[in-house]
């Protein structure tokens, strides 16, 4: 199974509705619920992105936090700010997607 993307998750929301629209349109129940069925496997799919790149941003933060700590601990300046870098960069990405 492949991440999900909020790409393809779009693209299926959008086709799911004209498919939805046109069955609707001209009567065809069937093309009407298998456009639903498409819109809401997108709506999902989108979700399923947004909780995969908030919990990937949260990691990144807590792990540049803790590596952080430690260099700074332990003396290395350069690697702190490396790791302060990745912390940024994951509660960019967390509020990104929160």
């Amino acid at each position: 199974m492949s991440s999900p993307s909020k790409t393809e998750a779009k693209k299926d929301q959008f086709v799911g509705n004209v498919k939805e629209n046109v069955g609707s349109a001209v009567g065809n129940e069937s093309l009407e619920a298998k456009g639903q069925t498409q819109h809401n496997a997108g709506v999902v799919q989108e979700t399923a992105a947004t909780v995969q790149s908030f919990v990937e941003g949260a990691i990144d933060q807590v792990s540049g936090a803790v590596k952080g700590a430690y260099n700074s601990v332990t003396g290395n300046t350069t690697g702190e700010a490396g790791n302060k870098v990745q912390e940024k960069k994951g509660e960019a990405q967390k509020n990104l997607n929160s």
